[in-house]
């Protein structure tokens, strides 16, 4: 018997990104980590979890390093218990009907980043729980290292390098690759594997953005993370080891899409069209890319936009534009991630003239007997404009076009997962499915 845990979850701590609060070591120490099914490894920033303090801390000689494209960091492996299941109230989420057994592991790994600097990655959340899969979550053995340089005894915990060595992530990494690699288990799979929760989970949002209501505008200081989390909008649930029970959460039909590869949750965008415009193709990844990236889409719950190719995103543009030019003038400030810190005045946007943007992915792959199957999925001009953000009267645009280094990938957050329950089941053919369903 696993359980079924509904967590309640929150976007106020990363900057519109949602997080859970699970608990760390023997002091139960509270950490708000960002769910991210665009990455795999549990991370967390020392300030938050007092590890001196875990006694039931066992220290590695393994190594980890991750840079999202927006930061990264460096750290320690250390194992210790995540403890979670006392901490969902029955009260606030009846749907938790299975007691035995919890969901608590007993010796579970856990990045710790040592530097301040790089736990800035993280905004106001106290780390990442990765949900994706392990070939994400490398380590290296640094054992030989140790030893070479007479570090006794011979583990990454206490952090034994100086911010000399360590802050410079490009150099770090080239010194990690000298070192024996493997993957380290994931929280999740760690989860499954040891029966406790079902291969699947589910994700439930509003928003891809921290809504400031009037009350909390008029405030004079900032406000804070616990008078904005009591907003509905900015709450939202994380359902392990379930989903398609949760009925409350949504109506009508699940509608799948394939996850191509489990890497990261890969899928196979095939087009995106504008309203009643013609769809604009999605091309396939590019050759030089397919061994490190695979298809040319991945669902990102740790996104709080949907990134597209530097070619979609400019095309994207000009069919809104197209639809009425007075369109010009509130997309304009968006050409600069900038614009995403002050927004645009809300009395400048008439949601109702924005067309639906609709994204068109692979549900069943072509076989020589039956044709390729197509889902297509709404991001309503709701959730690809953000209103009462970055502060109460303004509003943000939430597409993005890609880094400059990044390949044509495009990658879809919360503008149009907000729009669905979606449930991450892992547990089908090889690879899984993710399912969408309209919110109830």
């Amino acid at each position: 018997m696993t359980t079924l845990l509904r967590m309640p979850i929150t976007n106020v701590f990363g900057q519109g990104d949602y997080s859970v609060t699970l608990h760390l070591g023997s002091e139960k120490s509270p950490v708000n980590l960002l769910l991210d099914t665009g990455s795999s490894t549990l991370v967390v920033k020392s300030s938050a979890y007092q590890a001196n303090l875990d006694q039931k801390l066992t220290a590695s000689s393994a190594v980890q390093e991750v840079n999202y494209g927006v930061g990264g960091w460096n750290g320690p492996v250390i194992y210790t218990s995540i403890n979670i299941h006392e901490h969902c109230h029955e009260s606030e989420h009846p749907q938790n009907i299975a007691k035995s057994p919890s969901m608590n592991l007993t010796d579970a790994p856990v990045a710790v980043v040592h530097s301040a600097q790089q736990g800035k990655t993280f905004g106001d959340a106290d780390g990442i729980l990765g949900l994706a899969y392990h070939h994400l979550n490398k380590s290296f053995d640094f054992s030989d290292y140790f030893i070479e340089h007479n570090i006794t005894p011979a583990l990454s915990y206490p952090w034994p390098f100086s911010d000399e060595i360590s802050e410079d992530l490009a150099s770090f990494k080239k010194l990690m690759w000298k070192y024996p690699e493997h993957d380290v288990t994931t929280y999740f799979t760690l989860l499954e594997e040891q029966q406790l929760s079902a291969n699947k989970f589910a994700f439930y949002s509003k928003r891809s953005a921290i809504h400031i209501n009037k009350v909390n505008s008029s405030k004079a200081n900032k406000t804070p993370a616990d008078e904005l989390a009591k907003d509905p909008l900015n709450k939202g649930l994380l359902i392990l080891g379930g989903g398609e029970e949760q009925s409350d959460l949504y109506q009508g039909e699940f509608q799948s899409i394939k996850v191509s590869h489990d890497i990261y949750y890969n899928v196979d965008l095939k087009s995106v069209q504008v309203g009643t415009n013609v769809p604009i193709t999605a091309p396939p990844l590019e050759q030089k890319h397919l061994k490190g990236y695979f298809t040319n889409a991945i669902i990102d719950t740790g996104a709080g936009a949907i990134v597209l190719t530097a070619e979609i995103y400019q095309q994207v543009i000009t069919d809104l534009i197209a639809y009425s030019a007075s369109f010009t003038e509130c997309l304009a400030p968006f050409k600069e991630m900038s614009g995403q810190l002050t927004g645009i005045d809300v009395g400048e946007l008439t949601l109702s003239e924005w067309p639906t943007i609709y994204f068109n992915f692979v549900s069943q792959p072509a076989t020589t007997t039956k044709a390729e199957k197509i889902v297509q999925l709404s991001c309503t001009p709701e959730t690809y404009w953000q209103i009462n953000t970055p502060n109460y009267g303004k509003a943000c645009f939430r597409l993005l076009s890609q880094l400059p280094q990044w390949p044509n990938q495009s990658i879809i957050g919360l503008p149009l997962l907000n729009n669905y329950y979606v449930v991450f089941d892992r547990s089908v053919d090889n690879t899984g499915v993710i399912k969408f369903a309209q919110q109830q």
